[in-house]
């Protein structure tokens, strides 16, 4: 019983049909089901709206259940760990980094990210063992950085870029 729900910037009614059509044959064909079992719905989003609701909102909350994000298939191997702080400065220059660097390349949103905050989540972070400084960012159980005290924002920009290409 497969739901595939359809937002994006208002179209026309038949453009919105045709791509439901399209939708439903590849759903008959593909996933075998029945078509009383197909659920297709569509919801048009101002585009005013649209980076607030939809980016911010449903897609970011969603990132590592997205199949396609930004144009690039997305998988289960482009996976970042961080572990951070809430009040580190060095964490806010690497949350801030990844923002930046997902904004320049679409290609960088397909990489889901855990944050582990090290002090509510103490047994998560204790899952890693070898390091001191926060922010960490491991892929799998490799590290491949840890921030040190005089990083700079180009320094850890430069290494959150290092890991993301290490995962793309």
């Amino acid at each position: 019983m497969p739901y595939i729900a359809i937002k994006g910037f208002p179209k026309d009614d038949e453009t919105i049909r045709e791509v439901a059509e399209r939708i439903n044959e590849v759903l008959l064909d593909l996933w075998g089901c029945r078509q009383e079992h197909i659920n297709i719905s569509y919801e048009a989003v101002p585009p005013e709206e649209w980076d607030e609701r939809i980016e911010h909102g449903e897609i970011a909350r969603n990132r590592d259940k997205m199949l396609m994000l930004g144009g690039e298939w997305t998988s289960t191997e482009k996976t970042l760990t961080i572990l951070h702080l809430d009040n580190c400065p060095y964490c806010h220059k690497a949350r801030r980094a990844l923002d930046e660097l997902r904004e320049e390349n679409p290609a960088y949103r397909g990489v889901a990210v855990e944050w582990i905050e090290e002090e509510r989540e103490s047994e998560t972070a204790g899952r890693y063992t070898d390091y001191y400084y926060v922010p960490t960012i491991y892929a799998g159980a490799d590290k491949l950085y840890e921030a040190h005290p005089g990083d700079n924002y180009e320094k850890i920009k430069a290494e959150v870029k290092r890991a993301l290409d290490a995962v793309v």
